[in-house]
């Protein structure tokens, strides 16, 4: 008989598949930007939070729990998937599993304490990823935008060139229309401090879909945008990311359909996915389509009648689209690490809802009661939430209009309109 002692050989393949973990977590987090990763932590941070509140006190699984907990946590995924952050996803999906066999089985044991394991889990993992980020990749902390709260970035550039336009009027001299063109430029330039294009602002979410269409079997899709020179604030973003993430990851799975079948139709190999805004004094709106199959109507019907949400007679197809909100409710044909829990458009709606907006679909074709309909998805928030760059004006100025001392002296002037139009303080890029 021989006896060896195998303890030491076992802990380095631990340590070897430890490092080879590490390597695979740290290639991720190279490809993400030390901000983006930041913010992604602090959402997944705040979803597990309020997952671990609404199961704290809570005695039984209903409905309305079960639902919120798996908006939460779909949506963790899913930012997860965009980013390529791998092994969190994987865990997150695992937690997914559990609210799904309460949903379909409302009388299965309840253990919170088990589920909360499973979100500490999830919280451990994230750990690993920031551990990493901060240590080994000395990324710690926001990177330079620092403080959305307390501070508007700036680039040098723009401020360069703001001081540039003013540093050419002579202000004791110029004409009272100069002065006013220079204030409408600045008040234009001030206004836009803080806010974002939306290429840059969900440029994580549209540059994940190549990878995503690989892994469904189609081409990548062309992003279409017309933002008609509105920009975003960027306290925005994160809500925006996250209703883009849902509604785009459906886009590619439910509605673009593969190759084949789209050279079989007529169509270009790539699917395109338009997204335009609009901006009003009551409202911003995004709508969203793209050239895909459209709405499954009839799968919508048919599930809703299934789940007694729809009458079996006499239901609009507007009203059937529209069912695509409700919890519990997908086209999709199977539940994948993608889609098909009908969890997205239903956490869309409720983070929407959460900032005064809402959501809903409009059929753009005339084919009713087909078994496909084109659709757009049409977003409204506040108009708070946006700029239009095009339509910031400065009165005309009577020369009644101004103190005396002002129409000699315009700098208090150009300082009041600058402290009135963003207060506050300035980091500049």
């Amino acid at each position: 008989v021989c006896v060896r002692d195998v303890t030491a050989l076992k802990q380095l393949e631990a340590d070897a598949a430890q490092q080879r973990r590490e390597m695979q977590m740290i290639e991720h987090l190279l490809k993400i930007s030390q901000e983006k990763f930041h913010d992604f932590v602090g959402s997944a941070q705040g979803f597990l939070a309020s997952n671990e509140a609404l199961l704290g006190p809570a005695r039984e699984m209903s409905t309305e729990l079960v639902t919120q907990l798996f908006r939460n946590m779909h949506t963790i995924k899913g930012n997860a998937r965009t980013l390529g952050l791998l092994h969190l996803t994987n865990v997150v999906h695992e937690a997914e599993q559990s609210y799904d066999a309460f949903r379909k089985d409302p009388q299965a044991a309840f253990n919170p304490g088990v589920l909360i394991d499973q979100l500490r889990q999830v919280a451990a993992v994230l750990e690993e990823y920031r551990c990493l980020n901060d240590i080994k990749l000395g990324r710690k902390g926001p990177g330079r935008r620092g403080s959305a709260e307390r501070y508007a970035m700036v680039e040098r550039a723009s401020l360069d060139q703001m001081i540039t336009e003013i540093d050419a009027v002579n202000l004791q001299a110029a004409r009272r229309d100069t002065l006013a063109a220079v204030l409408k430029q600045l008040k234009t330039d001030l206004r836009l401090i803080g806010t974002t294009a939306i290429t840059d602002m969900l440029a994580g979410v549209f540059e994940s879909l190549p990878e995503l269409a690989n892994e469904l079997g189609k081409d990548s899709p062309r992003i279409v945008i017309a933002d008609n020179d509105i920009r975003i604030r960027t306290q925005a973003g994160e809500l925006l990311r996250n209703v883009f993430m849902h509604l785009c990851r459906n886009a590619m799975d439910h509605g673009i359909e593969c190759v084949a079948e789209r050279l079989s139709g007529g169509k270009p190999s790539a699917g395109n996915i338009h997204v335009e805004l609009q901006l009003d004094r009551e409202a911003f709106t995004l709508r969203l389509s793209d050239d895909g199959r459209g709405l499954a109507m009839w799968r919508l019907r048919t599930k809703g009648i299934a789940q007694g949400l729809l009458p079996t007679t006499d239901v609009d197809d507007e009203d059937v689209a529209n069912l695509a909100f409700a919890a519990g409710v997908s086209t999709a044909k199977l539940v994948t690490d993608v889609s098909g829990r009908g969890v997205g458009m239903d956490a869309v709606k409720d983070f929407l809802a959460r900032e005064g907006g809402k959501i809903q679909i409009r059929l753009a074709d005339t084919n009713v009661g087909g078994e496909f309909r084109a659709f757009e998805t049409l977003i409204t928030l506040p108009a708070k939430f946006a700029v239009a760059a095009d339509a910031l004006e400065v009165p005309s100025e009577r020369p009644e209009s101004l103190p005396p001392k002002a129409a000699h002296n315009p700098e208090p002037v150009l300082a009041s309109i600058v402290q009135s139009v963003i207060p506050g303080q300035f980091a500049v890029n």
